[in-house]
């Protein structure tokens, strides 16, 4: 595989990929063995302290097909990600939708068979974004909140819950904490009920089980049958949720 190494850096290596100039990052760190990531187009290995540039290579060479594999897919993803503009689409509870900016005095949002329809005081894609971000803030406040309080409350750790916040972040869905603060991406609420009554039911249960242990799975699977099928659904779609 033809690549030049580019940046010698203390903790590793910017090798340069034969793939629309993507980039490979070698992380070195205290860790046992070699594991890839791919996001944003940008390659990252993080290695052993230890590891040789011959071992980084043929771990590399190795995975290379899975690397190309990878990168296609998150180009695809990045396709279909949420661009909210006329005529656009957006994936609103498991239904692609076409977005329509319409004119009107009074700013809502209505969603139909096959439209989602913004109604805004001027055409305007900034802030029809804003719209659609209090809309779902709006959404969340009443779906998410009152249901882990209530979930909460059957499960005996109401007590427990210190504060929930809602806040659109880069990469998690919800975070809870040892302190009791539960926090929710509301914009999960674009996804089916299924899908946020899983993501609800998964941090509630952290109030329990603070790890990922099999009590914990137990736990989820125990009011959120199937919850295997909800994890390998957002896996697939949930690139579909997020705008800038």
């Amino acid at each position: 595989m033809t690549r030049n190494k580019t940046v010698s850096l203390n903790r590793g290596n910017t090798i340069q990929l034969p793939y629309d100039n993507c980039q490979c990052e070698v992380l070195r760190t205290n860790r046992k063995t070699l594991t890839l990531y791919i996001k944003h187009q940008k390659v990252l290995v993080r290695c052993p302290l230890g590891a040789t540039d011959e071992e980084i290579d043929e771990f590399i060479d190795s995975n290379y097909g899975w690397i190309i594999d990878r990168l296609k897919e998150e180009r695809i993803f990045q396709k279909e990600m949420l661009n909210i503009e006329n005529n656009r689409k957006i994936f609103y509870r498991a239904k692609e939708l076409t977005i329509v900016l319409r004119e009107r005095r009074e700013k809502k949002i209505l969603v139909s068979r096959d439209k989602f329809i913004i109604q805004c005081n001027e055409i305007n894609p900034s802030a029809a974004k804003i719209q659609v971000e209090d809309y779902l803030i709006d959404k969340a406040s009443e779906y998410i909140i009152p249901r882990a309080k209530g979930l909460a409350q059957h499960l005996g750790v109401d007590s427990k819950i210190k504060e929930i916040k809602l806040r659109k972040t880069k990469s998690k869905w919800g975070h809870c904490t040892s302190k009791g603060i539960i926090q929710f991406n509301w914009l999960i609420m674009l996804a089916p009920y299924s899908i946020i009554d899983y993501i609800i039911t998964h941090e509630v249960c952290h109030l329990i089980h603070m790890d990922h242990s099999r009590h914990f799975w137990n736990l989820v699977e125990s009011i959120c049958p199937g919850h295997k099928d909800y994890v390998a659904w957002l896996k697939n779609h949930e690139h579909r949720f997020w705008f800038d």
